[in-house]
């Protein structure tokens, strides 16, 4: 290939062997400029000496000499270079490409993957390998793809040997022979100083970039070729030779790596430029401006910055306009600064501390900056105004132009004349959005002609330029004629315009739109019959009255509209619609109209929102839309801060929906539509006008409901928007001005005389951080007063306890604390802080200050103090790129504790360093909708904090430059930025010195005027310290605030505070003197220095004056706030991470429960003390913790005297997620009474609950978990609702969703493929009503709602009354087959023959024995007229009656219970009170008592034996809620299988598993129901849920569903007597019984004797009817019984597991209760 295009150059050098259209890509490879020899070796020359030190320029040796023996030339040298270019950047397909066209096969050349290597010659070698090195570095990377493609401004390369390549040179390639790359040494760091080693680490090369800027050629060199002559001799020829030419910056880098390191050429432009970097960057950068256009300016910024009303409501808007003076004390003040800034290019800053009295009281320095701001907006307003009058002048002349070129014709109807009162109109337009209403008018009107205007504008321009051609070419020619030079353009022709190209033509698509298609129609005239012009009825508007007349048309609407029929619209209603929609377009794009309803809209718009699906069950009351959630008719005025952006976010997660009214209501009118239509009707009553009036009206409808109200929609959502934005951008910079404002920490030690603890100089920090992990180790850092990192110190157990229970552990702390005694021994740090972590920081504190306590008692230590450090910032600063450059060794937590130093030590430089090309001051969170902001927006505002607080404080620019991590601060020093900032560190490194005076900004750092100007104020310098070390004149004031343009004035004063003489006093020597007693200075009439100054035409410098003063009294005071160690509300946000808005009073919160308060009895208590009997049970209860199993007195004092007693319960301990610890009182466990919390909740169980106060100061929240507060029906706990919330739409929607939920829980059951008599696919319901027709035992089996796997058996107990039971099927082939396996508990069946047989017909039949019985009653109750009344009234009504009648008879009776199906209700009357107690039925027989009984009259006669006996505790289960066997009259549950409490809230039906040894327990369940449900009916409980006791499974069991019995009325004092046998059962042997009962109830029990427990005490006999007995408890501890209301039954307990709440009305609810 080499040799192809060597022979090709020889042949020819115009490339003609290849076609055009490889001509054209080899032209696009190579990108190369060409240039004759002289410029080149010009170039050369310069080259050398400016890249000398950093570019090998040694030529590259040749080892194999040229074998073309082809003449050579220079020109054909680079022709060859230019082929072997293309060579080496073709690619496969390049090649085959060349080959079909040239007919010759290529030779595809070898492609090097290493750069060739810059040699050194004989002198440079002795200079080492440091620049070598660093000329590698700059070629590094630069290998095939560098190679590829070059940039259009590379130079051509040096010429190569074509054959070099087939051998191997270690001198000239990075390879050996083999190909591999030859080994070298690891870079080593070229600088010490951080900042250029960090330049070095991102580019990889030692580069200056003013070297790379030069835009380089390559060098030329002599060498000898030889060639070959026609005649075949040899000859040798001195060539110049091309070197390599070296590649700029902008070749090696991509342009993002330029562009964030400011090496473009506008980075260029912006450091050269003698205006501020800031005023140069801006979007519209600061221009100067005439005195008219100030007093414009400064009236506009005054209305549109500081008078106007913002849309929403905003709060600093009312603080503007209590501090803003009157308009003519104001406007001058603005006009003044916007002098200052566009024609004086002084910055804010500047402005601020120098030119107090223009704006002083007025603005202060955040005004100024919303002063520069709207001076943008105003530059931008005025471009765009600019640009549009200049389109529409031309318009109008091309107008004039078009009625000019056709006199004789008549004017076209469609055409509007473009008028003066247009533009002026425009002229005096305020704002954008009247600008664009100009412009949508404009385009209405001109749209179509615009393209035509610009054709014609260009071929005038062409007609134009042709005529001057021919003008010049006439001068030329007569310029030859006279013996001049002909080619020699005249002065005035040099610089004309180009000719536009002929050839060019802007295809302008035709518009399309309806409102064109109309006019090109021809209906314009149409249009202009409705009466009024736009223009009159936007005056009518205007003035709210009809100003202009109606021009009626004397016809019909549809004649008239017949006029203009044609081929698009021959139905004259259709032309009569287009015209309509034309005059409604044409009002809508009127300005004035537009303005009038604008106006109207924001002032009087409202907005409803209403919430998705998703967001109804997403926005609860810890959402920040809770309060939004349901909004209706809601102005726009009255939105505040950041709400609408809340709203914005809301529905673009798909929450909400927001809906902006459109129906807006009038002033004289209920619609201010029908206002408007108003003034555009005819008063008049002819059927004409009222049609004609119609259609204006529906004109009028069109412009505003579908063109105006969606347009202006749209553009107040915008308005709003950016309001939000900038009320969230005031709270990001408000939160980052609390931080910046922070002095540095500050601490004096007068006590000691050594120079360690000296703090003038700074101060030295300890600084720990650790992570909450004990298996993580903590750090401790040693910061220098310049916050250099000196020693570390690693802790592995500082977060374990001294008194931990590992020994190891406890060894390991003492360790640690002793290490750290020793450390802060020797280093003597100033201060110590540590990272606001976790709580563990209070520990770690304190025991850092045990430490120093140590110290100071046992060393004569200061005291030295232990600060809590806010470690957000520090955790940025620990993962960012800056930290890593720093402090590569160190861990993530050592760079953690670095800042967090640093932060003490000057927060506000600490701050700075996230001020990087990363933008990583982003990082940190100021607000919880600062992601809603743009980048640019946030950092604009976060950027003027550093700025306002930088240049109050003042910059070292030398410290900068001596510790790298403080230089991020001088970029916003005033005049100053990033790029010239660097700049002028630059310079100062590169020259190596320090900068001594101000002047030198200017002297050596070559800096402009007004730069100079701007940030020489803010420049402080440490004379001191310069003047220790240098002998140049040191100026004092260069160390002050003061500038040096009122050098002279401070001089001044101090000459004549001191008195001295004026003509021999040393001024400079008086500033030193009056800096040593400046109280001399107060001496000064500086009222009358400032008049005296104003007299010579200063102006008034007052307050210049009087800052001057102050500045010698105190140089550079730090004017930020000390240092104070963070309160108790502050360390409660830092260490639980929560903030006023995360966590308030009245949040609804979950906890875990940990423990139970108590509070033990005094012992003069316990000498008062005064136990209570129950007279139901005769037991004793401690009136302290309510124990009430103590059958004697004696016992209690016994009780009290061992100490058992636990004390009175206080409440309970909970604690939250976050570590915070908390407390609910007693009073606020439950709505009803709570004596003992441990029977309502336990350790470890998850509650809900609502913050009642927060106790920062103990890190401790009181809570109450009051079903009543949970729910807060009256929302006096949740968040406060907007005053516009819709509670009917929203009470509408839970309607519905309740609504919805119940018709979900009437499940469709699937229908099952099972071939059975007795099998039905049909529903519960339809089971009862199929099941009135049957005879008692029948059977129904039916699908379950349980699920494919569960069937349901119902089975007829009486006539209304019927029980399902639940069968699990297992071993199922398909969701619709029966299973193998058939389960009834623990029971298991083969088939539903055998459930039917063993189990369904035992019940029936048992059933039967009791329904046969002859003390069965019915009472017909399951009837509809009796289905409210309750079995137990009617027995009790009966028995009452029966025992009126013998009054020494035991009556009792059964009758079924409808609401426990398979139960039967057991009633008697002992004495006076009756008792109801329930018989089971069950396969194996009856079960009375939780015994279970083969014949019914066994049964009878147990009972009639052990009637008086006290009936057994009572085991239950807690009930499962979500799946459930439906029934009214279910096993399962009562109430619709509804087990009372928590769970009947959801009407849910019990599932259960009978068996045989648990016929009817109800299954467990850990699933508790959510508190917000509502209760159900019926259903109270009294405040108390008794513990579930375990019972082996073989036992039998009383199902959940038997409800508790009421025991005889029997003291507990009787003795226990022998039994009575009851002979037969029959009623003699009951009045037996009862006699010898009534004789014992005056017996007393004797001590000792067990006497049963249970019993209620007797503060519940008043609440306890005669029918109520307590019910089952667990065993030691007393647990009242519920009693259901509504229904006479005695009081059932439903048990509960792991303290699951009962219902609303005295639950405590659980996590997942939901």
């Amino acid at each position: 290939m080499a040799d192809f295009v060597i022979s090709e150059a020889e042949e020819s050098e115009n490339e003609e062997e290849l076609d055009e259209l490889e001509r054209r890509r080899l032209k696009k490879l190579k990108a190369v400029k060409e240039s004759d020899d002289e410029e080149e070796e010009d170039d050369d020359e310069r080259l050398r000496e400016e890249l000398k030190d950093l570019i090998d320029d040694a030529p590259i040796e040749d080892e194999s000499g040229d074998e073309s023996g082809s003449e050579g030339s220079y020109k054909g040298r680079k022709r060859r270079r230019e082929e072997d270019e293309l060579d080496d950047n073709l690619e496969e397909e390049d090649y085959e490409l060349l080959e079909e066209n040239l007919g010759v096969k290529l030779k595809r050349k070898k492609q090097f993957r290493r750069v060739q290597r810059l040699e050194d010659d004989e002198s440079e070698e002795e200079e080492g390998d440091g620049r070598e090195r660093v000329a590698n570095e700059l070629f590094e990377g630069s290998d095939q793809e560098g190679e590829d493609v070059e940039s259009p401004e590379r130079l051509p390369r040096a010429e190569e040997d074509l054959e070099a390549e087939e051998e191997s040179d270690a001198d000239d390639f990075i390879v050996d022979d083999e190909g591999k790359p030859i080994g070298g040494r690891r870079k080593k760091p070229i600088f010490t100083d951080h900042a250029l080693q960090t330049a070095q680490d991102t580019f990889g090369v030692d580069f200056d970039f003013d070297e790379f800027m030069v835009d380089e050629e390559a060098e030329e060199e002599e060498s000898d070729v030889e060639y070959e002559e026609d005649g075949g001799r040899k000859k040798t020829k001195k060539i110049g030779r091309k070197k390599t030419a070296r590649k700029s910056i902008f070749e090696v880098f991509e342009p993002s790596e330029l562009e964030r390191g400011h090496f473009t050429d506008f980075d260029v432009q912006v450091r050269e430029t003698d205006v501020p970097e800031r005023m140069q960057l801006r979007m519209i950068p600061v221009t100067s401006a005439s005195e008219s256009e100030l007093d414009k300016e400064a009236e506009w910024i005054y209305r549109q910055a500081f008078l106007k009303s913002p849309v929403s409501s905003q709060d600093w808007y009312v603080e503007y306009r209590r501090r803003l003076g009157a308009e003519r004390d104001v406007i001058p003040k603005i006009k003044k600064t916007l002098d200052h800034m566009r024609n004086q290019n002084l910055e804010v800053p500047f402005i601020a501390f120098y030119r107090k009295e223009i704006i002083h009281p007025a603005f202060d320095i955040n005004d100024l900056w919303r002063i520069y701001k709207f001076d943008e907006k105003w530059c931008q307003l005025q471009n765009r105004k600019n640009n549009m009058i200049k389109l529409f002048k031309k318009m109008r002349k091309y107008q004039e132009e078009k009625i000019m070129a056709a006199m004789d014709k008549p004017l076209d109807e469609s055409m509007r004349i473009l008028k003066d009162e247009d533009i002026q109109r425009l002229e005096d337009a305020s704002s954008l959005e009247e600008i664009r209403d100009n412009y949508i008018h404009f385009m209405l009107y001109y749209g179509d002609d615009v393209p035509v205007m610009q054709e014609a504008d260009r071929q005038k321009q062409r007609e134009e330029y042709k005529r001057r051609m021919e003008l010049r070419e006439i001068r030329r020619q007569e310029r030859m004629e006279n013996g001049e030079e002909g080619d020699e353009p005249m002065e005035e022709e040099a610089d004309e315009p180009p000719p536009p190209d002929e050839d060019e033509t802007i295809r302008q698509a035709r518009k399309s739109d309806l409102y064109s298609v109309c006019r090109r129609a021809g209906l314009d005239g149409l249009a202009k019959r409705f009466g009024l012009t736009p223009e009159q009825f936007a005056e009518n508007l205007r003035d709210g009255y009809q100003r202009h007349e109606v021009d009626q048309y004397p016809g019909d609407p549809i004649e008239c509209a017949s006029e203009f029929g044609n081929s698009r619209f021959a139905d004259p209603k259709d032309a009569l619609r287009a015209a309509k929609y034309m005059v409604a377009m044409q009002l809508a794009r009127e300005p004035l109209v537009r303005h009038c309803v604008r106006e109207v809209f924001y002032e009087r718009a409202r907005i409803n929102v209403v919430p998705t699906k998703d967001g109804i069950k997403e926005i609860d009351e810890n959402h920040p839309l809770y309060a939004l959630k349901y909004i209706k008719d809601k102005p726009i005025r009255t939105i505040t801060g950041d709400q609408f952006l809340k709203l914005v976010s809301g529905e673009k997660d798909k929450l909400i929906k927001v809906e902006f009214q459109h129906n807006i209501k009038g002033t004289t009118n209920p619609s201010y539509l029908e206002e408007i239509k108003q003034l555009y009707i005819r008063d008049e009553f002819s059927r004409q006008v009222q049609e004609w009036n119609k259609i204006r009206g529906e004109a009028i409808e069109e412009c505003i409901q579908k063109i105006l109200y969606p347009a202006f929609t749209l553009e107040l959502q915008t308005l709003l928007v950016k309001e939000a934005h900038e009320f969230i951008s005031r709270a990001c910079s408000h939160k980052l001005s609390n931080i910046l404002k922070i002095a540095p920490y500050h601490i004096e030690f007068p006590d000691e005389e050594e120079d360690e603890w000296d703090t003038k100089e700074g101060i030295r920090v300890l600084s720990i951080a650790y992570v909450p992990d004990f298996n993580s180790a903590s750090f401790g850092i040693m910061l220098s007063p310049d916050g250099e990192a000196q020693e570390t110190i690693r802790f592995e157990h500082l977060l374990k306890r001294r008194d931990a229970y590992r020994e190891a552990d406890r060894r390991g702390k003492l360790n640690d604390l002793s290490r750290l005694k020793d450390f802060i021994f020797n280093k003597k740090p100033h201060v110590i802080c540590v990272g606001s972590e976790s709580r563990e920081a209070e520990r770690v504190i304190e025991d850092i200050r045990n430490v120093v306590k140590e110290l100071v008692d046992e060393e004569q230590f200061p005291t030295i103090n232990v600060e809590l450090v806010d470690d957000s910032m520090a955790k940025v600063y620990a993962v960012s790129k800056q930290a890593e450059m720093e402090f590569r060794e160190f861990p993530e937590l050592l760079r953690v504790a670095v800042s967090l130093g640093r932060r003490l030590q000057d927060p506000l430089l600490e701050f700075s360093q996230l001020c990087n090309p990363d933008n990583e001051i982003l990082c940190l969170k100021y607000h919880p909708l600062q992601d809603q902001l743009s980048d640019e927006e946030l950092l604009e505002v976060l950027y003027y904090e550093f700025i306002n607080r930088s240049n109050e404080v003042g910059v070292d620019i030398n410290r900068a430059i001596n510790f790298p991590h403080t230089s991020y601060i001088v970029q916003f020093v005033c005049g100053l930025g990033p790029r010239k900032a660097t700049a002028l560190m630059k310079t100062l490194k590169q020259t190596n010195q320090r900068l001594e005076n101000r002047t030198q900004l200017v002297t050596h750092c070559h800096m402009g005027p007004k730069v100079f100007v701007n940030c020489a104020g803010f420049i402080k310098i440490d004379t001191n310290a310069v003047s220790d070390s240098t002998e140049t004149y040191i100026e004092v004031l260069d160390g002050t605030r003061v500038h040096p343009e009122t050098y002279e004035w401070a001089r001044k004063m101090a000459v004549d505070a001191l008195e001295y003489d004026e003509e021999d006093a040393n001024p400079g020597d008086a500033i030193v003197d009056i800096l040593q007693n400046p109280e001399k200075l107060k001496e000064l009439d500086l009222d009358a220095f400032a008049n005296e100054l104003e007299r010579q035409s200063f102006g008034n410098k007052s307050i210049t004056l009087y800052d001057i003063r102050e500045e010698l009294n105190h140089r550079y005071k730090d004017l930020r706030q000390p240092y104070r160690p963070p309160d108790a509300k502050e360390k409660f946000q830092l260490l639980i991470k929560e903030s006023p808005d995360s966590l308030y009073r009245g949040k609804l919160v979950q906890v875990i429960v940990t423990n139970f308060a108590r509070r033990k009895p005094q012992r003069e208590q316990l000498d008062h003390a005064n136990p209570v009997r129950n007279e139901e049970t005769g037991l004793w209860q401690c009136p302290f913790c309510s124990k009430n199993d103590y059958p004697d007195l004696s016992e209690v004092w016994n009780h009290f005297d061992a100490g058992d007693c636990q004390g009175t319960a206080q409440g309970v301990q909970v604690r939250m997620d976050n570590g915070i610890s908390g407390f609910i009182p007693v009073k606020s466990l439950s709505d009803s009474e709570v004596t003992n919390p441990e029977e309502r909740v336990k350790p470890g169980q998850l509650i809900y609950a609502r913050i009642m106060k927060v106790d920062e100061e103990k890190f401790k929240i009181i809570c109450t978990s009051k079903t009543s507060d949970l729910v807060d029906k009256d929302h006096f706990w949740k968040p406060q609702r907007d005053p516009y919330y819709d509670t009917e739409a929203e009470n509408k929607d839970l309607k519905k969703e309740e609504d919805l939920r119940k018709a979900k829980s009437r499940q469709t059951y699937t229908k099952r493929v099972i071939v059975h008599p007795n099998f039905q696919n049909i529903s519960y319901k339809e089971a009862e009503e199929k099941m009135a027709l049957f005879d008692q035992g029948d059977v129904i089996v039916r699908p379950s709602s349980k699920g494919s796997d569960h069937l349901t058996v119902t089975w007829k107990v009486t006539d209304g009354i019927y029980q399902h039971i639940d069968v699990k099927e297992e071993g199922k082939e398909n969701d619709f087959s029966i299973g193998q396996v058939l389960r009834i508990g623990d029971d298991e069946f083969e088939d539903l023959d055998e459930i039917i047989a063993r189990h369904v017909n035992p019940l029936a039949a048992n059933a039967r024995d009791i329904i046969g019985y002859k003390y069965y009653k019915d009472f017909n109750l399951t009837l509809p007229e009796n289905l409210h009344i309750k079995e137990r009234d009617k027995t009790d009504e009966y028995l009452r009656e029966e025992k009126k009648k013998n009054p020494g008879k035991i009556n009792y009776l059964l009758c079924p219970s409808k609401e426990f199906p398979g139960k039967f209700l057991l009633s008697y009357m002992p004495r006076d009170k009756l008792v109801h107690e329930y018989i089971t039925v069950t396969p194996e027989g009856f079960r009375l008592r939780g015994q279970v009984f083969d014949t019914f009259n066994q049964t009878l006669k147990w009972f009639k034996e052990h009637f008086k006996d006290r009936m057994p505790r009572m085991q239950t289960r807690t009930p499962q809620v979500g799946d459930q066997t439906p029934g009214a009259r279910s096993v399962s549950g009562y109430a619709g299988a509804q087990t009372p409490g928590a769970y009947s809230a959801f009407g849910a039906n019990t599932p259960y598993t009978p068996s045989g040894q648990t016929p009817f327990m109800t299954p467990y369940t850990s699933q508790t129901p959510r508190y917000t449900a509502p209760v159900a009916a019926g259903y109270s409980y009294g405040g108390m849920t008794p513990r579930t006791p375990s019972y082996p499974s073989s036992s039998r069991q009383i199902p959940s569903s038997y409800p508790p019995t009421v025991p005889m009325q029997i003291p507990p004092t009787v003795p226990v007597q022998p039994r009575i046998p009851m002979g037969g059962g029959g009623v003699e042997d009951w009045g037996k019984a009862a006699i010898e009962w009534a004789k014992s109830r005056g017996a007393t029990t004797p001590r000792g004797a067990q006497t049963p427990r249970g019993a209620v005490t007797p503060r519940y006999d008043d609440a306890r009817n005669g029918s109520r007995t307590p019910g089952r408890q667990t065993p030691g501890r007393q647990t009242p019984g519920r009693q259901t209301p509504g229904r006479q039954t005695p009081g059932r307990q439903t048990p509960r597991q792991g303290g699951t709440p009962m219902d609303l009305g005295d639950s405590t609810p659980l996590y997942d209760e939901r």
